[in-house]
């Protein structure tokens, strides 16, 4: 961990990651979904770099997130290889339908699940290199008073207590980074759009924009969205 501290992280004056439980899962996620391709993996490859090697972008995980992330990374594992390894299979089919057919065989696809661990890893690297932030029993009423007004990321008739203790537990980092004068960007990313924005065209729905706007904070709607507000 390249910054023990909130205070070695404002000191330090870098871009600030504030990752989502989703947009992490997302560099785990299958590549057969539309969203995961080559420009996600090598955005979160740079922002893996960023963080664990260069301290050129800190990263706040806060506890909520980690514990997400414990509950839901295993079924993400086992079902992008399980999606994998059904392609795999289907593909072989199909090339020995090919070459029945009198075609060579140009098919090479075992090495596809090999990728699983590695795309893993990435993500724990952010992970493990991350500050942390406990979420305390005002964080813990704080989200539960969001859900119930139904503000952002809250919805009507969907428990999104989980969901706004992650978004209050961000912005009193941020409010904490901001009072020990951080200056730079600060990046909150989730995929999960359909909580945060709205209207056409969309954009960040107007509650959430205005505490956002207090501090300084944008809003990152995937990873390689994420990077470019990282400046990386």
């Amino acid at each position: 961990m390249i910054f023990d501290s909130l205070e070695e992280l404002a000191e330090g004056g870098v871009p600030v990651f504030f990752p989502d439980t989703c947009i992490l899962l997302d560099i785990l996620r299958s590549p057969r979904r539309e969203n995961v391709d080559a420009a996600a993996i090598l955005a979160a490859t740079a922002i893996r770099n960023a963080v664990v090697q260069d301290g050129t972008v800190g990263c706040v995980v806060p506890e909520q997130v980690r514990l997400e992330l414990a509950e839901n990374l295993p079924k993400v594992r086992d079902d992008t290889d399980s999606a994998l390894r059904k392609l795999v299979t289907e593909m072989k089919r199909i090339d020995a339908w090919s070459v029945a057919l009198g075609q060579p065989s140009q098919t090479v696809v075992d090495h596809f699940r090999a990728g699983v661990p590695t795309a893993e890893q990435i993500m724990s690297d952010i992970v493990q290199a991350s500050l942390s932030h406990a979420t305390t029993p005002d964080i813990t009423n704080r989200g539960f008073t969001r859900m119930m007004q139904k503000r952002t990321p809250a919805k009507l008739g969907k428990d999104s207590t989980k969901d706004c203790v992650v978004v209050e537990s961000y912005l009193e980092v941020a409010g904490s980074l901001r009072a020990l004068g951080h200056t730079s960007d600060i990046v909150f990313a989730s995929s999960n759009v359909s909580d945060f924005v709205s209207g056409a065209p969309k954009k960040l729905n107007t509650d959430i924009s205005t505490e956002f706007n207090a501090l300084g904070v944008r809003y990152g709607r995937a990873l390689h969205e994420a990077k470019h507000l990282l400046n990386l």
